[in-house]
């Protein structure tokens, strides 16, 4: 075949995993590193050397895939100023490469393939697929994969993926895996030196076309600045918070609720073991921060009497709260009440007048994706500037207040000292459960997720990044015929 042009200058970084001769190879790098850029990269190189044989594109959910894999291909396909909407032809939004785009189907037809190929009508079929739903995986048979954003994915997902790509007129089946670095199966497929396995680790600073701010315009913790920013596997031991600091002027505050201030709930409904704690917005040294004011920890108690014991507390402090955040699952109803564990709360609260907006929850996987939930959480106690924003009251760390927590309860302060990575598994990013100290965690997490949503990348297409353009082709980049025992 001849050259074709893509919008797309690489980077040393990138060459070096575009150049891998492996079957599975990783590109690992911080935000900005150009893993989607480079992930889409491999999809048309994967179809200049494999015309005609479909391929397969993963995100973690469809939501997510609009807003990476779309966008991507329409700033690297030469002429493509939008995806396709509604009854718009492909061609016409995505440029001359694009022959159609069943939006149904998820399948994307470029007008690159060989003509004597009955199956790929001279055109070569990229599927679009979400790790979150195995229907949209299973059934194909691919020549090549992609997965983007990996971290996100469930091992389970991996193997469903890995399992499709094994078209037999392919000389290799490639899978190609852009993300930030996860302590997950990613770890144990990709850097315990197996064969048939490689990855480039790429820092954010090695993209020489980010915007000089782009690195500070994060907000992250230290010890997480590692992996998202510099791309490295970063082993996850011990406490999980360990940005909070348990000194008054740092992460403790002497402050009382105010009736006037902007007040918001966070629920775990934890089965008998439910949580509830009180968050107001206060200013803090002159900055604005959110406060753990109050707390109510059950132990062996129904959720209508721990509901009642939050009203209670919520009224001697004249609050009326903006807003529960709480996990989706308590929208399950009781076969034997006919109720949720949501609507007996919101029921008693209404009914209280304590409630003034509503419960809520998301059911975005990728914004309830427990480690990245867990880091957005860490970085609003401190960031890697140290810029701290969520702050606990100095009368729920006092032991004089032990004694209004139950047999077996630990509060937000004990929680967070105690909520730990399980010993011996580095691999493992997933904190421990203990039915002790989670529960307070879990309700923290959901306020944070759903107030603030979880940690993403500032977007590139508004930080104004230079143009880019190259011709990529032929043996531009590493040609099968050079690797033969592989390719």
């Amino acid at each position: 075949m001849g050259t074709l042009t893509l919008n797309y200058q690489p980077f040393a970084k990138q060459l070096e995993a575009h150049a891998r001769p492996e079957p599975i190879v990783g590109y690992l790098g911080g935000w900005g590193s150009g893993k989607t850029t480079w992930a889409i990269a491999e999809a048309f190189r994967n179809t200049c050397f494999l015309p005609g044989i479909p391929g397969i594109l993963c995100s973690p959910t469809f939501p997510v895939q609009r807003k990476t894999l779309y966008p991507t291909i329409v700033s690297l396909f030469p002429g493509a100023s939008r995806w396709p909407r509604g009854r718009e032809k492909a061609r016409d939004c995505l440029g001359p490469m694009v022959r159609e785009w069943n939006a149904q189907d998820r399948v994307l037809t470029l007008d690159i393939g060989s003509p004597k190929s009955p199956v790929s009508r001279g055109g070569t079929d990229w599927f679009f697929g979400s790790v979150d739903d195995p229907g949209s995986i299973e059934g194909g048979t691919y020549g090549w994969g992609i997965m983007d954003e990996a971290r996100l994915a469930s091992h389970d997902a991996w193997r469903i993926f890995n399992s499709r790509i094994r078209d037999p007129r392919a000389k290799v089946h490639r899978r190609s895996i852009s993300s930030v670095p996860a302590m997950n199966w990613m770890y144990d497929e990709l850097a315990k030196d197996l064969p048939g396995r490689a990855y480039v680790r790429a820092s954010s600073r090695d993209n020489p076309h980010l915007p000089p701010d782009y690195v500070d315009s994060l907000n992250l913790s230290d010890r997480m600045a590692r992996a998202y920013l510099e791309g490295e596997f970063v082993v996850l031991q011990g406490v999980v918070y360990y940005t909070y600091e348990p000194r008054l002027g740092e992460s403790i505050v002497d402050m009382t609720p105010e009736p006037t201030a902007a007040s918001w709930g966070a629920l775990d409904f934890g089965g008998r073991r439910p949580y509830f704690a009180l968050i107001q917005d206060r200013d803090v040294d002159g900055e604005e921060g959110e406060v753990i004011l109050d707390e109510i920890v059950g132990a062996d108690v129904l959720e209508t009497v721990h509901a009642h014991k939050c009203v209670t507390m919520l009224k001697d402090h004249g609050i009326i709260l903006n807003d529960v955040f709480c996990d989706p699952a308590g929208n399950n109803r009781n076969a034997q009440t006919g109720m949720s564990s949501l609507q007996v709360y919101e029921s008693i609260f209404r009914e209280a007048g304590v409630l003034g907006g509503g419960m809520r929850y998301t059911t975005s996987r990728a914004d309830r994706h427990i480690p990245s939930g867990v880091e957005a959480t860490r970085g609003r106690f401190q960031n890697h500037k140290g810029k701290r924003q969520l702050f606990v009251a100095k009368q729920l760390t006092e032991s004089v207040r032990t004694s209004r927590y139950p047999d077996g309860a630990v509060g937000i302060h004990g929680s967070l000292m105690g909520y730990s990575y399980p010993k011996n598994k580095a691999n493992d990013a997933m904190p421990q459960k203990d039915n002790r100290t989670d529960h307070a965690m879990d309700a923290l997490r959901y306020y944070v997720i759903n107030r603030h949503g979880v940690l993403q990348a500032p977007s590139i297409t508004n930080l104004n990044p230079p143009p880019l353009s190259t011709i990529i082709g032929g043996h531009a980049w590493s040609d099968p015929a050079d690797h033969p025992d592989n390719w």
